[in-house]
């Protein structure tokens, strides 16, 4: 199985990165940033593991090995490697290294909470894995536990209809489709895990968690 991710940009990047691996968090991750030293990187493997213990959630008894590929602000990459070995599994992800750390950190919780869904429950042999509505909440319920909050900006735009193909065009309605649902949350433009709208998302997450584990799949 090859995993493949992308970040638009107006040109794409070049040069070679730097590769650091993450020492201080329980998960195996490898980050690799292109042009610029990683200033934050504790932080980021800190994020990084803890989305990815809120997906295992999911999944309890499975996990992934990451590779982490931060791009400048405005840069593209598009990356093809494989992920999935005997009985283990290796997930590759790109993501803007975006100047509004806040943002930055949302959506890299987001990314990895998504598609650690995916990729554990494709390696749990669980159907559902292929679900694209609760892997969308996936990223938000990992959002609300680990960053405590979700900006109304941090949620899914408005469908894609042209120019894009049938998966695409799937996926990005699927997540508008849950941006209707979660947008009668906010308060004061965001979701709080302290706010009304933040405790009616967890149960919401707890819901759909205990759906996954209470059936046979």
């Amino acid at each position: 199985m090859n995993n493949e991710t992308y970040v638009p940009g107006a040109m794409p990047v070049s040069g070679r990165p730097v590769i650091a691996k993450c020492k201080s968090v329980p998960h195996d991750i490898r980050i690799e940033h292109y042009g610029a030293s990683i200033a934050d990187l504790e932080g980021t493997c800190h994020v990084v593991s803890a989305a990815a213990s809120d997906a295992e959630r999911w999944f309890p008894g499975r996990r992934a090995n990451y590779t982490i590929i931060v791009v400048p602000e405005g840069r593209s990459i598009y990356v093809k490697r494989r992920s999935l070995g005997f009985n283990s599994m290796h997930v590759t992800l790109a993501a803007a290294d975006f100047s509004d750390r806040i943002r930055y950190t949302g959506n890299v919780v987001d990314l990895v909470a998504h598609e650690s869904f995916h990729a554990l429950g494709r390696l749990a042999n669980d159907r559902r894995h292929l679900d694209e509505h609760i892997a969308y909440y996936a990223g938000l319920c990992a959002q609300l536990d680990v960053v405590g909050s979700i900006p109304e900006s941090a949620l899914y735009g408005a469908a894609l209809i042209d120019g894009v193909d049938d998966a695409t065009r799937y996926s990005s309605a699927t997540a508008y489709s849950v941006r209707r649902e979660v947008f009668p949350l906010l308060h004061d433009g965001s979701i709080t895990s302290d706010s009304d709208g933040g405790r009616i998302l967890a149960e919401r997450c707890q819901e759909l968690r205990s759906g996954i584990h209470n059936s046979n799949g």
